[in-house]
């Protein structure tokens, strides 16, 4: 008899009665796999392990899978970080801590640019008449400025970030840029002393209408509140129409109220983390979003930044990174006037070392496309795009850089020009984006709120902006501004070509630069001959500059006049020199600036520095005194290249080495007194061989083998040549006895470490000689074989 099948087991029972089999086929599977690696590998003590211990064994393995899926992951993403991240951020940052301050003093000052010392003393002279132009123009601003530096730590640092710094220290001593003014008409300020200059600053981006209007708006808004004073926390009834006229102009939801731009800037992308639960900012490089350093990952800021990730402008790679790491992301942070510079820093003269450090574009087409391309990315991946239009935004057009690049951001910040000249700053989000409290998390919060946030005088002169923002002819006027601005630019550009001048003026709308054409370490210097002509500009000098809509053709035209003069001056006074001029002045600059930041990067001793700079100074006043002649330099060339084989031979064949070697100097030495002048003042400032002792040196070399003939027992061939080691080991030892005993002499007389000076000159004197005569004697044997006539022409 058969039994009777029980019940058939549920999911749950069936699932009770397998675990076990399940894991003891898992546990023996573990154990076999482990006790074979271990028997293959020795691993006895793992073994045990794994016996003793299955299930703490399985854990280990899936958590090394793991570790190892996320590992190949993180190296599948360097390639695209490699292309995509922008590793000047960083670099820079880090390289801040390194360069050391090293101002340029007395004449160095002059010839930074490897310039030769016939321009000393006309830059000299130009600097001076700078600074006396300067200060002849605004004494009463100037001793205003000095009775505030001490304790105005805003005006020493702008003032210590006017120039390159290694330039600074001079500037800082010789001149005194203080802006001290009481009073604006049109684009013009009046300063301290009563003289009215043409200003191009735009006082940092407010200064849109023109200051007439602003003083309108601003004495209307007060007006309008005047009853009811600086109440706080309660709103104004114009809050409601302020509103109303920046959710149309964003095309956003929400607004809100914030003190500055930068804390604009640091609402939005907190509350961008906030509701996407996303910690990742994305910046791109040279974008400059305000000074806290949560978005300044470059210079400026002195930690670390994780959480925002700097990113390559314009960048396919830069793309696919935020498509990769979408999850991650909390926005994408955009600031549209990079479309005039992208990758780089706003224009600034304080970092302006040669002309490549500036760069602008003139077009903004490719910048559109890719802001279209971007704007795409973010939409497929659910990234918040955000525009920080705090300089743009009522700049380029009336709706910003939304309308001018026909891109919608998610979100948008504003400050600067949108208060009608008052301090704010504003932040205008879809409403997903905007939340400052999760409904389904009560306890978790953004905390973004301020004081002033809703100052009834802010409030009111906004509303008068706004209202003029709103009308239809408003966006007339910046068609007008933005066509006026570039038929200047190119109508002042075809009078710098024809002037010769090398520089050109890039624009964007009413936003403008001056790029320099030609490389130079002076370009700087402009912004200081502008201001003599009467012209305003910010503490960034020449690299952003303005034009407000009230400025009329007449404005136009005497802003070119002024550009131009200051310009000519600045090249009459020698600061631009060109390859005409000074033949290999371009690679004499390019390699002593590298040289000069080798140097920066690597610290060496003071007293090293101080020893090299003397030696080269040495070497420079000898070329000055006795090195001018084609002839001498040719023979410096050939006694030169015969010194160097002889250092490689004085070891290996001291005989050779001699015989080469007194011939050079013979040529050397010949060179000198045939077609040099006497220059005996000089030769004793140099510390070196005077003439007299150079014929008793001399006399001395010829006189050793004299002797030796005399005492010869005959005159053969034979018995010459076996004289020739014993005469050349003579004249080693003689070449060591002098050169070291004019070390010794030098030592006694003028301290030891002059002594070393000269020793290193002279044993180094045959490379340098290399390197400075080779190009001018090839330069200078080419044009007289061109120039030389023809035969039978």
């Amino acid at each position: 008899m058969s039994a009777m099948p029980g019940p058939r087991p549920g999911l749950g029972e069936k699932r009770e009665m397998n675990t076990p089999s399940m894991l003891n086929s898992l546990k023996e599977t573990v154990v076999a796999v482990v006790h074979s690696a271990g028997e293959r590998n020795g691993l006895g003590g793992v073994l045990d392990f794994a016996r003793g211990a299955p299930l703490l064994t399985v854990c280990f393995l899936l958590l090394g899978f793991t570790a190892a899926v996320l590992a190949l992951r993180g190296l599948g993403r360097v390639p695209l970080a490699l292309r995509a991240v922008a590793w000047s951020a960083p670099f820079s940052r880090r390289l801040s801590h390194w360069v050391g301050s090293r101002a340029y003093l007395g004449d160095a000052f002059f010839l930074a640019d490897g310039a030769q010392r016939r321009w000393l003393e006309r830059r000299r002279a130009g600097l001076e008449r700078l600074a006396a132009t300067l200060r002849e123009r605004a004494p009463r601003s100037i001793d205003w400025g000095k009775s505030i530096q001490e304790s105005f730590s805003d005006l020493r640092f702008t003032d210590a970030n006017r120039v390159p710094f290694r330039f600074a220290r001079v500037m800082r001593e010789t001149f005194d840029l203080s802006t001290v003014v009481t009073a604006s008409r049109g684009p013009r300020l009046c300063d301290l002393d009563g003289r009215w200059n043409l200003d191009v600053s735009g006082s940092y981006g407010v200064n849109v209408a023109g200051y007439e209007t602003y003083k309108e708006w601003m004495e209307r808004g007060l007006e309008r509140v005047r009853d009811l004073g600086p109440v706080l926390g309660p709103l104004h009834p114009c809050v409601a129409e302020n509103i109303e006229s920046l959710r149309a102009f964003s095309k956003l939801d929400e607004v809100s109220f914030h003190a500055s731009g930068t804390e604009a800037v640091m609402a939005a992308v907190r509350l961008a983390r906030f509701n996407t639960e996303r910690r990742l900012i994305v910046c791109f490089a040279g974008a400059y979003h305000g000074w806290w350093d949560g978005v300044q990952p470059s210079l400026g800021s002195e930690r670390a930044i994780t959480d925002c990730l700097t990113l390559r402008d314009m960048s396919p790679a830069s793309l696919e990174l935020i498509r990769r790491r979408a999850g991650e992301i909390a926005a994408v942070l955009v600031n549209p006037v990079q479309s005039f510079h992208p990758n780089a820093p706003p224009p600034n003269d304080a970092v302006l070392l040669t002309s490549s450090v500036r760069k602008a574009e003139g077009t903004t087409t490719e910048y559109g496309r890719w802001l279209r391309s971007l704007r795409e990315v973010c939409t497929a991946a659910a990234v918040p795009l955000l525009f920080d239009e705090v300089y743009s935004g009522f700049r380029l057009a009336v709706g910003g850089a939304q309308e001018y690049f026909g891109v919608q951001a998610d979100m948008v910040v504003y400050g600067k020009t949108v208060a009608g000249g008052m301090p704010i700053g504003v932040v205008c989000g879809r409403r997903e984006l905007m939340r400052r409290f999760d409904p389904e998390r009560p306890m978790r919060i953004a905390y973004v709120i301020g004081t002033f946030s809703a100052h009834p005088v802010v409030m009111s002169t906004m509303n008068e902006f706004l209202r003029w923002a709103s009308k239809p002819d408003t966006a007339d006027l910046y068609a007008l501004a933005n066509r006026r601005t570039a038929d200047w630019a190119s109508e002042t550009n075809r009078a710098l070509d024809a002037a010769r001048l090398p520089l050109r003026v890039v624009h964007l709308g009413t936003i403008w630069t001056l790029e320099f054409t030609a490389p130079g370490r002076y370009h700087w210097l402009l912004q200081y001959y502008l201001r003599a002509q009467g012209v305003t500009l910010s503490w960034v000098g020449t690299g952003r500059c303005l034009m407000s809509l009230d400025f009329q053709p007449s404005e136009y035209a005497e802003l070119t006049q002024k550009l131009l003069s200051a310009a000519l001056s600045m090249k009459q006074d020698g600061w631009w020199i060109g390859e005409e001029e000074e033949p290999g002045f371009i690679r004499r600059m390019n390699r002593r600036l590298a040289s000069e930041l080798l140097g920066s990067l690597v610290r060496f001793p003071r007293a090293a520095s101080a020893f090299y700079r003397e030696v080269m100074r040495r070497k420079r006043d000898d070329h000055v005194a006795s090195h001018s002649h084609l002839v001498n330099r040719i023979g410096h060339l050939l006694s030169s290249s015969a010194f160097l084989s002889c250092y490689y031979l004085v070891l290996r064949d001291p005989v050779s080495a001699m015989c080469i070697g007194l011939p050079a100097l013979f040529v050397r030495q010949i060179g000198h007194a045939i077609f040099e002048p006497p220059c005996h003042d000089k030769e004793k400032l140099l510390l070196g061989f005077t003439t007299r002792s150079k014929t008793l040196v001399v006399g001395a070399y010829l006189l050793i083998p004299i002797l030796h003939l005399a005492f010869a027992g005959s005159l053969s061939r034979r018995s010459i040549l076996e004289l020739v080691p014993t005469v050349a080991q003579e004249w080693l030892v003689l070449t060591i006895a002098v050169v070291l005993g004019h070390v010794a002499m030098l030592a006694f007389t003028h301290g030891l470490r002059n002594g070393l000076v000269w020793l290193v000159k002279l044993v180094t004197d045959p490379m340098t000689d290399l390197l400075t005569y080779t190009a001018p004697v090839a330069r200078a044997l080419r044009s007289r074989i061109i120039a030389r006539p023809q035969p039978g022409v």
